[in-house]
């Protein structure tokens, strides 16, 4: 086993399920071990390894929006897919158009800076929310389409590095009152249409330029240790977030952020 992709899938299946920003972390911890740099091919596959977690983790919520679209029985409305498709619009466009220009971004320093800046934003709002009036409801299909929409339009911001798809929507959602569980599943539920349009994009882009032999067995490889790393780590990061909240996290994202600042 290539030990290089099992690091690689490691901090993936874990930073992608944190408000940690995985772009960081890939990029701060195979600096520091000196991990050889990852193609876009492995980049496409440790993200289909979050993804493939993500189904399986919401399982009961993917089937149900089958359910609605397929059957005469149930209504779209009664699931969460109304709320999902309208938080994925904003950034499947954004990240269509801004595509190239948020490569002008990629250097260490501006990461670092929004590694700290919003992880500052993340646990000021969720503590500020936690003194506020919240949503009584319990469930993501309580959450409003306009509520679903400008948590859309924060995730937008994620497709530049080092501030976390899963950070900025968590903290919108607490902006908007949420209460800290329905915050966490709305965001992580997000990152399913998210990540699928960064794929399909990723995938036009290999087409287009003929590359698709880049995907070997290595590629193969870090989907499947993805994957396991994220359903193993899912829940327990999940249960961390409801019931610890984010100081710890948001320190360590300055942590982390300082170093490639001043590295």
């Amino acid at each position: 086993m290539n030990l290089d992709m099992l690091f690689l899938s490691i901090v993936q299946g874990i930073s992608e399920l944190l408000p940690v920003s995985s772009s960081v972390n890939l990029h701060f911890f195979s600096t520091i071990f000196n991990v050889s740099s990852f193609s876009f091919a492995i980049k496409i596959a440790l993200h289909t390894g979050s993804l493939i977690a993500l189904l399986i983790y919401f399982n009961s919520e993917v089937a149900d929006m089958f359910r609605g679209l397929m059957s005469r029985k149930r209504k779209i409305s009664d699931t969460c897919l109304p709320q999902l498709a309208l938080g994925a619009i904003p950034v499947v466009i954004f990240g269509f158009l801004a595509r190239d220009f948020v490569k002008e971004f990629n250097s260490p320093k501006i990461m670092g800076a929004a590694c700290i800046g919003f992880g500052i934003l993340l646990t000021m709002f969720d503590r500020l929310s936690c003194a506020q009036p919240r949503l009584s409801k319990t469930d993501i299909t309580s959450v409003s389409l306009f509520k679903s929409f400008v948590v859309g339009m924060f995730q937008s911001v994620s497709i530049f590095p080092g501030i976390s798809r899963l950070g900025i929507c968590i903290t919108a959602a607490r902006m908007l009152s949420l209460d800290r569980k329905n915050s966490i599943r709305l965001s992580l539920l997000l990152a399913i249409p998210s990540i699928v349009g960064s794929l399909v994009l990723e995938l036009f882009a290999a087409y287009r330029c003929d590359d698709f032999q880049r995907f070997n067995h290595e590629a193969l490889t870090g989907i499947i240790l993805t994957s396991i790393v994220s359903v193993i780590m899912i829940h327990p990061c999940v249960r961390y977030m409801e019931a610890r909240g984010f100081t710890a996290i948001a320190v360590y994202r300055i942590l982390i952020g300082a170093a490639l600042f001043f590295a």
